[in-house]
């Protein structure tokens, strides 16, 4: 899908003109899943101090992104590679209805990543944007995320306890999509698949 090329890189046709309060955010996929990376701290949205109290490198000033992936909590949890895919794990994801957990990954900037589509958004649709997504994390009663210590795949990543049930109808890249159009940004009515969602981004 075609876009407008800002900064040497084409960016995703849902953007909006380069302007000083641009935020710059990426849509990421592997074929499978899709996450969500946004700046580690804007003006809009400081997910540093959001995301502190999880033991991982939140506050490294190696990190400028993190990645947000929303999904069914036995598989995130029980698939860490997909030799370690049971037929009974997925087919309790197929069939849905379980808990639900936040993958968040520290990252670098993953511009000019061919996994990747890159997006401008003006400061009310990033907003817009952050809403979605903090509005998907579990909270405690002071407002704070509930990270699962030890739960993450490696040391630069960890799961928090999330809001929703995975279904075959609201799935891991239907939430991407739901968070775009919430921005705004033009992707298809459902996207439950990563190709689905990918093919407006890039």
């Amino acid at each position: 899908m075609g876009g407008t090329a800002v900064g040497g890189m084409a960016a995703g046709g849902g953007s909006d003109a380069a302007t000083a309060e641009s935020v710059e955010m990426f849509v990421c996929g592997n074929g499978v899943h899709t996450d969500l990376v946004l700046p580690a701290v804007t003006p809009a949205m400081d997910w540093v101090e959001e995301l502190a109290a999880g033991p991982f490198p939140a506050t490294e000033r190696w990190v400028t992104h993190f990645a947000f992936g929303w999904g069914d909590r036995a598989f995130y949890l029980q698939t860490r590679r997909w030799s370690d895919l049971s037929p009974a794990t997925a087919l309790s994801a197929l069939v849905g209805g379980g808990p639900s957990v936040m993958h968040v990954t520290a990252l670098r900037s993953p511009a000019g990543s061919p996994d990747c589509g890159r997006l401008l958004l003006g400061e009310e649709r990033y907003r817009a944007l952050v809403d979605h997504v903090r509005g998907s994390f579990r909270r405690t009663g002071d407002g704070a995320v509930m990270p699962l210590p030890g739960s993450g795949y490696g040391p630069t990543d960890l799961f928090f306890e999330a809001v929703g049930q995975y279904s075959p109808i609201l799935t891991c890249n239907e939430w991407t999509g739901r968070g775009l159009r919430a921005a705004g940004v033009a992707v298809g009515a459902w996207t439950p698949f990563a190709g689905g969602v990918m093919r407006w981004v890039r």
